[in-house]
C-alpha cells in the first residue's frame, strides 16, 4: 500500500513540474515574440548613434531571442560592418568583439545545422 502512494505521489511531481515548465516555457516565447521588433527597432538606433552599450545590449537580447531569423542575422553582420568601416575607434571595443562573436557562432550553428553530410 505504500509503495502505491509513492507511486502515485511520484506521478503527481512529475505532472506538475511538467506544467510547470509548459507554463514557463510558453510565457518565453510570448515574451520574446512581444520583444523582438521593438529590440530590432533599438538596435537599429544605437547603431545609427554610434552606441556601444546598446548595440551590445539589444544585438545580445535579439539574437538570443527565439524569433531571430537568418535574415536578420545576416543584416545584423552588414550594419555591425559598415558601423566599424565608419568608427575605427568602435572596432577596438571588447564588448562589441564579444557581440561579434555571439553572432559568429549564431551563423556558425544555424550553417552547420543545414549541411547535408553524408
Amino acid at each position: 500500500m505504500e509503495g502505491d502512494i509513492v507511486i502515485l505521489l511520484t506521478f503527481i511531481i512529475l505532472i506538475g513540474i511538467y506544467i510547470t515548465f509548459l507554463f514557463w516555457s510558453n510565457n518565453r516565447k510570448k515574451n520574446h515574440l512581444m520583444t523582438i521588433e521593438s529590440d530590432w527597432k533599438n538596435l537599429k538606433k544605437a547603431i545609427e548613434n554610434n552606441h556601444v552599450d546598446g548595440i551590445v545590449k539589444f544585438g545580445t537580447a535579439v539574437i538570443w531571442n527565439e524569433h531571430f531569423t537568418m535574415v536578420k542575422l545576416k543584416e545584423m553582420k552588414k550594419l555591425i560592418n559598415v558601423l566599424e568601416k565608419q568608427n575605427p575607434e568602435i572596432k577596438k571595443s571588447k564588448k562589441l568583439e564579444n557581440l561579434k562573436l555571439l553572432i559568429f557562432n549564431k551563423s556558425l550553428d544555424w550553417n552547420t545545422k543545414h549541411l547535408n553530410i553524408g
